[in-house]
């Protein structure tokens, strides 16, 4: 059954307020007689789910194994489909040729900040100037404060290692270590190395000697 659709684009719009990783395949040109007509729209979930459709058989199928292909190349893209039996068909016999559009939304960007001090205050306001949903750790609770530090989305006064120990951050996110006085920093990054974090970004603060010894000790 069809899904409605402004029920798709209102979970189109609710997805990208929650920072939801899915792909928006639409019919831009329908085949005259294929169900999917122009505008059917299907949402692709990174865990195989979808809503609705772009007419179901085997132009759906192929349609959904092209919404997974595009999580890996994070890319919008145009694909058209012959509905024919011939060679350059996809083996139906609807006749025409279905035109649909993929589209890419990735997930939400955290940026992972470990210490509340100084450096913590003067890139918060950039890199919320850039659209990441910022994550301040810092194991001084008098540090630690939303008052504190007015862009953080999320302020923890925690330890910073019970903090990694459920630490499961997603590709596109960054982390950026700077504690006071460096007391954590290498330990932070090497539990980071030994839990294999996968992450665009991770960065640590210090001189050419503390980045070289830090190297070293990690490999």
């Amino acid at each position: 059954m069809e899904t409605p659709l402004h029920d798709l684009l209102q979970k189109a719009a609710e997805n990208q307020k929650k920072g939801r990783e899915f792909v928006m395949a639409t019919v831009v040109v329908g085949a005259q007689k294929t169900p999917g007509r122009s505008g059917f729209k299907l949402i692709w979930y990174p865990d195989g789910t979808f809503e609705g459709t772009v007419g179901g058989g085997k132009l759906e199928r192929l349609v959904l194994d092209k919404c997974a292909a595009l999580l890996e190349t994070g890319q919008n893209d145009f694909a058209e489909y012959d509905l024919t039996e011939e060679p350059a068909g996809i083996g139906v016999q609807c006749g025409g040729i279905a035109k649909v559009f993929f589209e890419y939304f990735p997930p939400l960007r955290k940026a992972y900040i470990f210490g509340a001090g100084h450096l913590c205050h003067s890139l918060l306001p950039i890199l919320d100037s850039l659209g990441f949903h910022l994550v301040v750790i810092d194991n001084r609770p008098e540090f630690a404060s939303r008052e504190l530090l007015p862009e953080a989305d999320e302020v923890h006064a925690i330890d910073y290692f019970a903090f990694l120990d459920d630490f499961h951050p997603v590709r596109n996110d960054a982390v950026i270590i700077f504690t006071h006085g460096h007391l954590y920093d290498f330990d932070i990054l090497d539990m980071l190395c030994r839990k294999n974090i996968q992450v665009r970004y991770i960065g640590m603060i210090g001189s050419r000697d503390k980045v070289k010894n830090a190297v070293s000790r990690i490999k």
